[in-house]
């Protein structure tokens, strides 16, 4: 029978019985006169009358019985029973019948939306209420306290509930009423939304009204605003939970208290409800039974979803688990228990993309709740702005953390789970979970405790009973953590989460003390004993009418009204021992309580919670007396952020304890398991916080810190007191305060033994049930911090006593974070062969090796030191080899003991002071820093990147203090590679190094906007380059592209001088125009000669736009100076003697020659020394071929070393050559291309690969084309070097890329003249012929230049012409028509604008009428005709007769090579052949004749443009063996076409 429960009136004990058998746990008691209700976690109502006397010993008092009623909570004044039914409404019971007398419903204020219509004022749910006679308060499932009843400090003087305005912008927890005062527990709202722009009151204005059309239009434009009830808005469904309302469970109180786990994770709404009991009410929170299982209340979709996503994201990342199948048991063990343990076996990345959820989940819930007004999600926030808060930094945001149970580690399930591969992420999400949980304890801290009424008794704590206006704050509970509330009559009692009880109020009864009758009017520490012991450990408590009921670990203590006859004593009230059962919690109303009863055995866990929450009160303690004031009084010293650290990290631990003393708590009311402590279910953050103290405070030591602390604050009473007693010996009082501090703030460390010890009683009572393996792994940690901690204790105090004994080298090299390693006075090592009379002190420290030779120190960083041991020899033993960048000493121990310990300090040192260091010897290669002071060529720089054994070797960056900077390649120390250097004074390269030097290619970007782009050798411009100076504004612009020598323009080059309008074709030296060359001008002026250092003199040629020219001696460009002939345009001659500038009068002694002939042939004859004075074609880019002979390894042609012997060896060394290139350059790329690799898109990743597998493929030393050439090895060739003329790597792609943009740059542009055809064509020729020469070297198999090899087929239908041309020009012709084919169009654009002209005005024509005009025989255009006779003849018969070979013809446009655009030809000619026979027959062959006017019928409708300069283009470049084959008739043709359209006459009539 007393399974459920025991049961007193006053002292005594009174039977029961249930004539409704109870389902779940006892949780509340109320009472109304002698009737008493209570009701389960189940949230059945049970009701009895007791009887005032007993019929007899055995006979029950009291008989319950269930109620109709489903009671979320209960409260009673004299007269009437309140109970919260399900749908949040209070119903007021009549308990002499039970009749319900009246619904309490919580409305709303009606409100407007923006358009003017009013909403409905909607109810309001009540999560939980207490009541007296004259006033209820309700509290609000959003938080919010609302009111009615006679209370004018929170402006209530209602009986309708309204809402207490006086606690906006707080969330209550929990309330409790007095006969004529009221109390409530709350916590400040802190919202942080930082993403949110719109301040709280303008989300709050926002008013949805059903009924407005405005509003609902609104909402259907908007997809975000349609809820579905089945999916989240991350797109998962919500997994419905059917809960059991079966009011007849006969299940013992014990299967109620497992299934309790199931329902306490559902979302994170309820877990602020759970946290909100725990603080406050304890007596609906630990029952360890599924009240939240039982309530019907709104799940939040998002929090359910996160743990459907996580889940899924489980099942999908189940592969990578390294435990094979255990994915799929871990998901059967979440689904049969959501709560159970999450094993270590899966993935990090679920964790890592389940915590993005999550956020994304709370931002959004926690928008949702600012839209709605909602702050559910706010109960557990800061509250004291100057209280723990302080010292925690990072965002208070809202925390979703149920303290009770959510802290387990479903909460953080990856907490203890193995080290991720991302060690950056891994280290992020450890450390947003210690923000979490941090910002969750210091939340269970920073609770207020409001009072307001009548202040008779002085139970409203304020310490007199002076009348309150208004609710006050009861300042002694600031930051000290309420877990629980209760209110007699007049007096009230609060239990802290250290489990220390206070009590105040009237004590007419000794209810609060026993000591006295005096009423206390402050808050009082209840104790067991004498006021100097140490206050009992508090675990529940309850408050009668007149009484007051306690429990702790020795039994229940009763105080007041019935202990009258004791006055002063406190009655102990016996519990009777029942196997298997064990109290749960007490209660009390009226004159009546009981303590509740769970069939499970006590915990065994009461010491280990009495000394965690005694070391809770001693660091909050510490904190409010040492802490706190030297946070306020610090001041700003060279170490601050030392001791800033050290409160931080203070603050967490105090966080962290809190949490671990409430789930201990919760643990010991049989509300957890034993792996879900957070001493073990957050075992990693908890050993993460510790180390971060222990590093704290270890910095703190080796500086002395504890000294300066004492300097700043006066030790408090307090503190001494406490500590005290741990000083060993009489000191002075400095000594003993710093002793004090010293103790106070290693005090955690000092005790960290004890969670050994509450492990080891975790895993003692758990036994071998779940989670075993866990709470023995946990156990293992906390012993390996417990012998770190020791251990890096003793290195700080050693590194203590080394900076107060080393003298000057404190101030320079003392650090926070540097411990004492090795030194040489207590463990001898020397330099070899040192001078007699030196002395050398060698100091190891964490992270530098210091030197000091007599009076100076040379500090040597870990990071940049080699160490290996030495052969012994007879000169030298015990001997140890030190490198570092700019040092290199040899140093010996006395012994090979002693060598082998500083070897392995060193070595151990060093590996410390790397990253991801594998191996037990630090690497020869790392990455590092270091300042060079004394290097020869890096005097100042700072080095950071690669290093091989001391010297900079791989990819780095080095940073001169003068501002200038490389970063690229090293090779043993000096730069090597491509690398890029900015110099203030001269510019920015980049390109490629050797030996120190800029060598090969790169691009300098001078300071003055001039940029190189080309060869260099040792650090000047040296080969083939292009210079571009000034620009278009500025007063000196030009682009020259040519040949360098030592930084001068030297050889071959283009000079397009922008500002004289001038382009210079020719040779240079030393920077001048030096040698033949030729200038034309914007004006149309050709020039040609030879130059001596930039002037035009001796002997030239100078041709007008018009055709007028002049040949003979020049003083400089335009001025005549000598013997020379003029001729003009119209063929008139002078020649004689000329003096003078063309353009401003010339004085001539000359003959005239008149052109009486009249003969045009002559009229625009090119001077006979046209062509003759300037560069030879073979002379031109004579750079650039060198520069790919130099990359092949051979000389170059007509070279003294230049030999044919040994054919096949020179190919092969020519193929090697050509592989490394291309490895290599390739290689280049790659590097340069790492750091924008991750911004490329699939596509170019795409193109990558392409390349890559082109790159494969040109790697490869091809077999073919060496000795032998047959059709199949031809096309083996011929895709071959189409593939290397395709890329950059390639020696020959890179030829080709440059010879074409020299050319592009000779030819094209705005400074072009038609005269320069001949020479682009002549230049052409030779290119194409000195790349053929190339080609043969790679191919040898290949005809010589100049002659052609022809391949048969087969078949023996077509056979292939090899030749230079052939291979060639389909490859170059593309990359330089633009600019070749522009000069053709100024070289023919008389005849083709006449051309041109005629064909405009024919093609206006109809087809009858032109074809005519053209003699085209009537057979072929009339039959076309009198086919459509009956049909419906089209105007354009003829022309689409003939319209495919029309189409065809106009393709000439669209091909680049000679062979190309004959082939185009010919396939004219049988496109009309085709249409022919189909008119008069398949056999029907036509004769010239006939021929000639269809195609020129064609050629005039396909309207080529420029056809004239397509012709010239094809006669220059036509390969000679086409000249007398088909396709040269059929050119000939075309050409006879073009021509006859010039002579024909422009009208048609007649």
């Amino acid at each position: 029978m007393e399974r459920y429960m025991y049961l007193w009136r006053g002292p005594e004990k009174i039977l029961y019985t249930f004539g409704d058998q109870p389902s779940g746990l006892i949780c509340r008691l109320v009472t109304v006169k002698d009737h008493v209700f209570v009701s389960t976690t189940t949230n059945n109502l049970y009701h009895g009358v007791a009887a005032t006397h007993l019929e007899s010993e055995t006979c029950p008092l009291l008989t319950f019985k269930r109620v109709q009623f489903y009671a979320m909570d209960i409260a009673t004044n004299s007269d009437y029973l309140f109970i919260v039914n399900d749908a949040g409404q209070v119903l007021r019971i009549d308990p002499s019948d039970m009749t319900h007398v009246e619904t309490i419903t919580l409305r709303e204020e009606p409100k407007s939306c923006s358009h003017g219509y009013k909403a409905d004022n909607e109810s309001v749910k009540v999560k939980s209420l207490a009541a007296s006679d004259n006033a209820m308060l309700f509290i609000a499932e959003n938080g919010q306290l609302w009111a009615n009843g006679d209370q004018p400090q929170i402006d209530i003087k209602t009986s309708e509930p309204k809402k207490v305005t006086f606690f906006d912008g707080r969330i209550v927890s929990s309330v409790a009423c007095g006969a004529n005062f009221n109390v409530a527990l709350v916590r400040k709202i802190i919202r942080t939304m930082k993403d949110d722009t719109d301040s709280e009151n303008d989300l709050e204005e926002e008013v949805f009204v059903s009924s407005c059309p405005h509003c609902v239009s609104d909402v259907m434009l908007s997809p975000v605003s349609q809820p579905s009830t089945d999916t989240c808005p991350l797109g998962l469904h919500v997994r419905q939970s059917s809960e059991d309302r079966s009011t007849n469970s006969t299940s013992a109180p014990s299967t109620a208290s497992k299934d309790h786990d199931n329902a306490l994770l559902l979302d994170d709404e309820k877990r602020f409800d759970d946290l909100s009991k725990t603080l406050t009410n304890g007596d609906n929170f630990s029952d360890g039974l599924p009240i939240e299982l039982q309530r019907e209340e709104k799940k939040n979709v998002i929090f359910i979803n996160t743990e459907a996503a996580r889940q899924f994201l489980t099942r999908q990342l189940s592969w990578v688990s390294s435990y094979g199948n255990a994915g799929e048991e871990l998901l059967a063990e979440c689904a049969d228990r959501p709560t159970r343990i999450i094993k270590q076996n899966v993935s990090n990345m679920a964790s890592l993309v389940y915590e993005g959820v999550k956020t994304v989940g709370d931002k959004v819930v926690t928008l949702s709740r600012h839209m709605s007004g909602s702050s559910d999600n706010n109960e557990a926030q800061d509250s004291g702005q100057d209280g723990l808060e302080d010292g925690v930094t990072g965002d208070t945001k809202p925390t979703a953390t149920s303290l009770a149970n959510s802290l387990r580690c479903e909460e953080f399930p990856w907490s203890s789970s193995a080290g991720t591969s991302d060690r950056e992420l891994s280290e992020q999400g450890l450390n947003e979970r210690i923000n979490t949980l941090v910002r969750a304890g210091n939340s269970l801290l920073s609770t207020e405790l409001w009072t307001w009424g009548d202040i008779q008794y002085g139970q409203l704590g304020t310490g007199d009973t002076t009348k309150r206006p208004r609710p006050i704050l009861v300042e002694k509970f600031h930051n000290l953590g309420i877990k629980k509330i209760v209110c007699g009559s007049y007096h009230v009692l609060a239990l802290t989460l250290d489990g220390r009880a206070y009590a105040w109020g009237r004590n007419n009864s000794f209810q609060v003390t026993p000591q006295s009758p005096t009423d206390q009017s402050s808050p009082r520490l209840f104790s067991c004993g004498p006021s100097s012991s140490q206050p009992e450990r508090v675990r529940d408590m309850a408050a009668g009418e007149n009484h007051t009921l306690i429990m702790t670990s020795t039994g229940l203590q009763l105080m007041g009204k019935y202990s009258l006859e004791r006055t002063g004593e406190i009655i102990q009230i016996k519990i009777p021992d029942a196997v298997g059962y064990s109290a749960k919690q007490i209660l009390s109303s009226g004159s009546y309580s009981c303590c509740t009863m769970i069939n499970q055995p006590a915990c065994d866990i009461s010491s280990d919670l009495t000394n965690e929450q005694i070391f809770l009160e001693e660091m909050l303690m510490v904190y409010q007396n040492l802490i706190k004031p030297f946070q306020k009084k610090g001041g700003a010293t060279q170490e601050s952020n030392v001791y800033e650290t050290l409160c931080q990290c203070y603050t967490e631990l105090i966080s962290f304890t809190s949490l671990n003393v409430l789930s201990l708590w919760d643990y010991y009311d049989h509300n957890g398991e034993a792996y879900e402590v957070v001493v073990v279910a957050s075992i990693e953050e908890y050993i993460t916080v510790y180390k971060h103290y222990l590093n704290a405070i270890c910095d703190v030591v080796s500086l002395g810190g504890f000294t300066h602390i004492a300097r700043i604050i006066d030790v408090p009473q307090t503190l001494i007191s406490l500590f005290m007693d741990k000083v060993k010996g009489s000191k002075s009082k400095k000594a003993n305060n710093e002793a004090i501090i010293a103790l106070a703030l290693q005090h955690p460390l000092n005790r960290l033994n004890r969670y050994k010890a509450m492990v080891h009683s975790l895993i003692r009572i758990n036994g071998p049930k779940l989670g075993i393996e866990r709470l023995q792994e946990a156990l293992g940690k906390w012993e390996q911090i417990c012998d770190e901690q020791e251990r890096r204790l003793k290195e700080a105090e050693t590194t203590k006593q080394f900076w107060e004994s080393s003298g000057k080298l404190v101030e320079l090299l003392r650090s926070p974070d540097r411990r004492l390693i090795r030194e040489s006075r207590t463990h001898p090592i020397s330099v070899l062969n040192c001078g007699r009379f030196s002395t050398h002190w060698f100091v190891l420290l964490t992270d530098i090796l210091i030197h000091v030779n007599g009076t100076s120190h040379t500090v040597h960083p870990l990071p940049t030191l080699w160490v290996e041991p030495l052969q012994d020899t007879d000169a030298v033993q015990n001997a140890l080899s030190v490198t570092t960048p700019e040092d290199s000493l040899v140093l010996y121990t006395p012994t090979p003991a002693e060598r082998t310990e500083w070897l392995q300090a060193l070595q151990t040192a060093i590996k410390r002071s790397l990253l991801r260091v594998v191996g037990h010897v630090p690497p020869l290669v790392r990455s590092s820093s270091f300042s060079f002071t004394k290097h020869s060529l890096y005097k100042d720089a700072k080095y950071t990147g690669r290093w091989l054994n001391g010297k900079p070797h791989g990819t780095g960056k080095l940073e001169w203090s003068d501002g200038r900077m490389y970063v690229g390649h090293f090779h043993r120390g000096i730069m090597h590679g491509t690398g890029k250097m900015e110099i203030p004074t001269q510019g920015i390269y980049e390109g490629q190094w050797k030996d120190g030097q800029q060598n090969g290619y790169g691009t300098m970007k001078y300071i003055n906007g001039d940029i190189y782009e080309g060869h260099f050798k040792d650090s000047l411009p040296h080969g083939h380059g292009i210079k571009k100076e000034g620009h278009f504004m500025a007063s000196v612009a030009s682009i020259y592209i040519g040949e360098w020598v030592a930084g001068l323009k030297q050889g071959y080059g283009v000079m397009d001088d922008i500002t004289t309008g001038e382009k210079y074709l020719g040779l240079w030296n030393n920077n001048m125009k030096h040698g033949c060359g030729l200038i034309v001008t914007l004006d149309g002026i050709y020039y040609e000669g030879v130059f001596m250092q930039d002037i035009l003199t001796g002997h030239g040629v100078m041709i007008f736009e018009d055709g007028t020219h002049y040949e003979g001696e020049f003083r400089s460009a335009g001025v005549f100076s000598g013997k020379g002939t003029l001729t003009f345009s119209s063929g008139d001659k002078i020649e004689g003697n000329m003096n003078g500038a063309w353009n401003e009068g010339v004085k001539i002694t000359a003959t005239l020659h008149m052109n009486v002939a009249n003969c045009s042939s002559h009229v625009n004859a090119k001077p006979t020394s046209f062509g003759k004075l300037c560069v030879p074609p073979d002379q031109k880019w004579k750079a650039i071929f060198r520069q790919c002979y130099q990359q092949l390894g051979v000389s170059e042609p007509g070279s003294k070393n230049n030999s044919t012997a040994n054919k096949i060896g020179e190919t092969q060394r020519v193929w090697q050559n050509v592989a490394v290139v291309i490895t290599n350059s390739h290689q280049d790329t790659i590097q340069r291309r790492k750091d924008i690799a991750r911004d490329l898109n699939s596509s170019s990743s795409t193109c990558r690969q392409k390349d890559r597998s082109n790159i494969n493929q040109l790697e490869k030393i091809p077999q073919f084309g060496w000795d032998s050439l047959n059709l199949k090895t031809y096309d083996e060739v011929h895709d071959y070097l189409i593939k290397a003329f395709e890329s950059l790597h390639h020696p020959l792609g890179t030829l080709l890329t440059e010879v074409a943009a020299a050319y592009t740059a000779t030819y094209g542009g705005v400074r072009v003249h038609p005269l320069l055809l001949s020479h682009a064509v002549a230049e052409l020729h030779s290119i194409t012929s000195r790349i053929y020469h190339v080609v043969t070297l790679l191919f040898p198999a290949l005809p010589p230049g100049g002659q052609e090899l022809i391949l048969e087929t087969e078949d023996s239908e077509e056979s292939k012409v090899v030749s230079a041309a052939a291979i060639l020009h389909p490859i170059l012709l593309p990359r330089v028509h633009s600019a070749l084919f522009v000069l053709y169009a100024l070289h023919n654009k008389k005849e083709d604008d006449a051309y041109w002209k005629r064909l405009m005005k024919w093609n206006k024509q109809p087809d009858i009428t032109l074809m005519a005009f053209l003699g085209i025989d009537p057979k072929f255009w009339k039959s076309a005709t009198t086919n459509h006779i009956g049909e419906h003849p089209l105007p354009n018969d003829a022309e689409q007769l003939f319209g495919d070979a029309v189409e065809t013809l106009q393709q000439l446009k669209t091909t680049f090579s000679p062979l190309e655009k004959l082939l185009v030809i010919r396939n004219t000619f049988e496109q009309m052949t085709q249409v022919v026979q189909r008119q008069l027959g398949s056999t029907y062959l036509w004769t010239m004749d006939e021929l000639f006017p269809v195609f020129h019928f064609v050629v005039v409708r396909a309207r080529v443009l420029q056809l004239g300069s397509e012709i010239n283009f094809i006669e220059d470049f036509m390969e000679p063996y086409l000249q007398n084959g088909e396709l040269g008739i059929m050119f000939t043709t075309l050409k006879a076409c073009y021509y006859q359209i010039l002579q024909e006459k422009m009208s048609m009539s007649n």
